[in-house]
């Protein structure tokens, strides 16, 4: 009972603690390029909303909002808007019912939200660990590997895409798990829920309901269930209902736009240059080591080393299953003996399958692999793995394991310290100096926010200061996230270098033969200020001699 109350302390007391971090530091964050956009796709879905509804209630606050935030030209066309407003629309509701329309607010609450529902995904992530493993450490560790990977971590206070996904299908896998273990509606209509809301937010989502219906069936033919074809049929009309009502883009035609949905996402991808291993690339043509490149390059080194073992341990075993099923005896199509391997066998699975497709089908990704991020619930899950065969092994030195793990974490959190609040920019010790700088490293324009700051620090004395930006991120955005006396002094003059008091520069560049001197920096500037972590160049600004 001691040993009980002690862990329920420590995670309480780490969980908390975590909470407050994250809200102290919270404004320390600068905004992505992708932010303006998604601002004006929640006021958009939520005024689409309310039309359809004929609601009559904040009508009119809803349009002024969406005409404030429209004054971006280069605003896409509502139409591509077809992937689910599963966080932005309640985002942008909670902002009109506060009726104070402050961009610098808006984004700070965005960012709140965003944490907010990646540190409950993070708790449920114990919970899937604890319900393998039964071993508080084992769950714990595991924890602090999800939370802690730093580009996981930076990321889970900006980016309402990719960490939102990530935690809604933390959720699903959870509910995968109690289905595994005890077939309820309860358990399969809280599946289908965040699955559905998974699939709306990233295209990849479907691979939830796929892979569970697959389970279904493998299961039924372990151990002759009769009831399984009734759990996948009220599985699959569930996740499609929940599906549709929550999914504004699928009310007027749902099959129709649902495989539009499909169609688009393969290759939703602009055709530009990019810096990726020392060469410039067309996003359209990049090679298939792309992915493995960046998850083996921003990944901790600790998690890949436990990830490999895991694969190997895992791999070995279902394999052992495999050459072992006897078709006349007792196992018939034995592919796990218990649940823990059943829920493996689905993690193991479901991770190969996803790279399998994405060669296959020769998706489109770039900006690293922020579009996979999910993938590290299976390399934590898989690395834990890998440290449950090491207590088993040597459980008479159970203390002294876990000692030693807790020291090889230390690693991590230094990292998560000194690359504050760039730790979406996080590369690992596989690279040198050199090799670090040569991949597009502030792609999302984190450092702009970063850079106001500076300059505003640097300059005390002009009303107006004039900023140029020699890069291909558009700096203008960065008015979203600073406040209205910051908006009054500052003036966004693009690539107008000759009217330029300051330039900011990120190394972020086009390819362009026509304009191979765009971005170069004009003679009569000097450099004032430079920010690099840990060997890697982040930005540096340039004053008017």
């Amino acid at each position: 009972m001691k040993t009980k109350k002690l862990e329920r302390l420590i995670l309480c007391s780490f969980f908390l603690f975590y909470l407050i971090i994250g809200i102290y530091t919270l404004e320390d964050y600068g905004i992505n390029i992708e932010e303006h956009t998604q601002l004006y796709s929640g006021f958009y879905w939520l005024d689409y909303v309310f039309n359809f509804f004929d609601i009559d209630f904040l009508k009119d606050e809803i349009k002024i909002f969406l005409d404030k935030v429209a004054w971006d030209s280069s605003l896409p066309n509502p139409e591509v808007f077809t992937y689910g407003p599963v966080f932005d629309l309640p985002a942008a509701f909670i902002e009109v019912l506060s009726n104070s329309f402050d961009n610098n607010f808006y984004f700070k609450q965005r960012h709140f939200l965003v944490f907010l529902v990646f540190f409950i995904s993070s708790f449920v992530f114990f919970k899937i660990l604890a319900s393998r493993f039964n071993n508080f450490f084992i769950s714990f560790f595991g924890t602090l590997l999800y939370i802690f990977s730093p580009r996981i971590y930076g990321d889970s206070f900006h980016n309402n895409k990719d960490i939102i996904f990530l935690s809604l299908v933390v959720l699903s896998i959870y509910f995968t798990f109690k289905l595994f273990k005890k077939k309820t509606i309860k358990n399969i209509l809280f599946f289908s829920l965040f699955s559905a809301l998974a699939t709306s937010t990233r295209i990849m989502g479907l691979f939830l309901p796929v892979s569970i219906i697959l389970f279904f069936l493998l299961e039924k033919l372990n151990i002759k269930s009769k009831n399984n074809f009734k759990y996948i049929g009220l599985t699959v009309i569930s996740y499609f209902l929940f599906l549709y009502l929550h999914w504004p883009f699928l009310w007027e035609s749902p099959v129709v736009n649902f495989f539009e949905y499909i169609s688009k996402s393969k290759d939703w991808v602009f055709s530009y240059y990019i810096l990726f291993n020392g060469k410039y690339i067309l996003t359209t043509s990049l090679p298939d080591s792309y992915i493995f490149t960046w998850i083996g390059i921003s990944t901790p080194i600790l998690n890949l080393i436990l990830f490999l073992f895991g694969i190997y341990f895992l791999s070995r075993r279902f394999f052992l299953r495999l050459i072992s099923i006897d078709r006349f005896k007792q196992y018939n199509c034995d592919f796990w003996r218990n649940r823990n391997e059943m829920k493996d066998n689905f993690i193991i699975f479901n991770l190969f399958s996803i790279i399998a497709i994405l060669i296959f089908l020769n998706v489109s990704l770039v900006s690293g692999w922020r579009h996979l991020y999910f993938l590290n619930i299976f390399i934590v899950y898989v690395g834990v793995f890998s440290l449950k065969y090491v207590f088993i092994k040597f459980r008479k030195f159970k203390n002294k394991i876990m000692f030693i793990f807790l020291i090889l974490f230390i690693p991590n959190m230094y990292k998560i310290i000194i690359f504050h609040p760039y730790q979406s920019l996080y590369l690992n010790e596989i690279l040198n100096k050199k090799e670090k700088n040569n991949f597009l490293i502030d792609r999302e324009g984190l450092s702009r926010f970063d850079s106001i700051n500076k300059i505003l620090e640097l300059e005390n004395n002009k009303e107006i200061i004039n900023i140029a930006n020699a890069s291909f991120i558009p700096y203008y955005r960065i008015k979203d996230a600073i406040t209205k006396d910051q908006r009054l002094r500052l003036n966004f003059i693009g690539r107008e270098y000759d009217y330029a008091d300051y330039i900011y520069n990120n190394y972020v560049y086009e390819v362009d033969p026509n304009f191979n001197d765009k971005y170069d920096i004009p003679p009569n500037f000097k450099q004032i200020y430079s920010l690099e972590i840990d060997e890697i160049k982040i930005y540096e600004i340039y004053k008017r001699n």
